[in-house]
């Protein structure tokens, strides 16, 4: 059973690259939120069940701490190489679609 999550989780990585150059094709670089949302809503129309997640940086503890948004598949980050599980603090997830 896991080999087949594996292949499942190569799968959606393998989407978001093309998904990656059908978007810089039609509307460019987007910003981590937005680049996060057309992901999400483009796995989803593939069958693939993304979660759209926001987060707060960790440190510094007060403002001006930042925000970044991020795309998990069954737990896999797939949208950004950056350690966000680690660094951020999530603030919202949606629900699998």
């Amino acid at each position: 059973m896991r080999h087949v999550w594996e292949a499942d989780a190569a799968r959606a990585a393998g989407a978001v690259a093309g998904l990656r150059i059908g978007q810089r094709l039609t509307v460019g670089f987007l910003d981590p939120v937005e680049d996060a949302i057309y992901l999400t809503a483009a796995l989803r129309v593939i069958g693939l069940r993304a979660t759209f997640h926001l987060g707060r940086e960790v440190v510094p503890v007060s403002p001006p701490a930042g925000f970044y948004a991020w795309v998990e598949y069954r737990g896999h980050v797939l949208s950004t190489s950056l350690p966000v599980q680690e660094e951020y603090i999530e603030v919202h997830r949606s629900e699998e679609g």
